[in-house]
């Protein structure tokens, strides 16, 4: 009897084991790093499940999210608007000339999903993703030490910039005015 209650003991432990690894590999199988790709196809997911179109990634907010992320990994702030600078300056450097714009920001997590998930949870950060009048995206990722009130640790910061650029005649007309008009 002794030997029959250790055989089913052993197999109960063995299946314990197949499951708690199972639970644990699928779990990680379907979490996604943070990469720019992840969180492109995870925001466009929560937009198109609504009905709205799909952001493109834009290289000039991609170069204004990351710019602003270096700069608060850099000089340890995690903030719109710190150190004289707003999210516009960083749209203004990229040269990105917006109708509409929009920023959100991350800190602190290991999965796009687990991100995208709690920016949809803030009714801000939810507002950015779902706002129809953005057609273009940037996404700026950095792993990096971060000092908080003296204490460093690792971290990944998130910066993603929202626009639709101004009409192209807009443009056009701006460029003349400032360019043509104030040389007389």
């Amino acid at each position: 009897m002794n030997k029959i209650n250790l055989k089913i003991n052993q197999i109960y432990l063995a299946v314990g084991i197949a499951i708690t690894f199972n639970i644990a590999f699928v779990g990680l199988a379907f979490a996604s790093d943070i990469t720019p790709e992840n969180v492109l196809k995870d925001i466009n997911a929560e937009r198109t499940n609504r009905g709205l179109s799909s952001l493109k990634e834009d290289p000039n907010l991609d170069f204004a999210s990351t710019l602003k992320t270096k700069d608060m990994l850099n000089r340890d702030y995690f903030d719109h608007y710190a150190n004289g600078l707003t999210p516009w300056d960083f749209f203004k450097i990229a040269d990105y000339d917006y109708l509409y714009a929009g920023e959100n920001l991350a800190m602190d997590f290991v999965t796009s999903e687990g991100m995208v998930k709690a920016w949809m949870n803030s009714p801000k950060h939810r507002e950015n993703i779902l706002n129809e009048d953005y057609a273009d995206i940037g996404i700026g990722i950095v792993k990096g030490e971060y000092n908080d009130n003296g204490k460093t640790r690792e971290t990944t910061m998130v910066t993603n910039m929202f626009g639709h650029k101004k009409p192209a005649i807009i443009r056009i007309y701006n460029y003349i005015a400032k360019n043509v008009f104030n040389s007389f």
